[in-house]
């Protein structure tokens, strides 16, 4: 399938006339209508700003095909555990993800590790159950059920349970580790 008709379809999905994207772009309807067609080449910085409008990029945009809804069980997670915490990774058999969802359960006192974490990319974690408290070099930060945090991963971060009671939180990482 042509980048053209993947822009078509993005753009319909959405929802999204020509006259929408013409008006996030700059460029003229009958400009992306000959794009979609197969009938213009754009320039990158051109199709980097249709991509932007859509929501896309243009790596997608020549990806091989992918399903778009995928649909996992507990049997499908790789499960990592330790002495005090367990990490299900939810969507590891996923080719080409753009984020790690990631089910963590910290016993009681327990943490991620001694040592601390850092690498590229960024995090957002929300309680489900319980408290957690998130280690940001020399900053801590509580958490309860409901409550969430985002942060840059090359920060040096780890997650304790300073409670006698488990604590559940959903993670999401960017990029993938697993």
């Amino acid at each position: 399938m042509s980048y053209g008709i993947k822009l078509r379809e993005t753009r319909k999905k959405l929802g999204m006339t020509l006259e929408d994207i013409s008006q996030k772009t700059g460029f003229t309807k009958s400009f992306i209508s000959q794009i979609e067609n197969g009938k213009n080449s754009p320039s990158i910085a051109s199709l980097k700003k249709i991509c932007y409008a859509l929501g896309t990029t243009i790596s997608e945009l020549f990806e091989d095909e992918r399903n778009i809804v995928n649909i996992f069980s507990d049997q499908d997670y790789k499960v990592f555990k330790n002495k005090s915490i367990t990490m299900s990774f939810l969507a590891s058999k996923l080719v080409n993800r753009k984020m790690e969802p990631i089910l963590i359960e910290i016993d009681t006192y327990g943490e991620t590790g001694t040592d601390f974490y850092h690498h590229t990319g960024e995090e957002l974690g929300f309680v489900i159950e319980g408290e957690i408290c998130v280690v940001i070099g020399k900053e801590e930060h509580f958490l309860r059920t409901g409550e969430c945090i985002y942060f840059s991963s090359n920060l040096p971060h780890k997650i304790r349970n300073r409670t006698d009671k488990t604590a559940v939180a959903f993670w999401v990482g960017t990029p993938p580790s697993f």
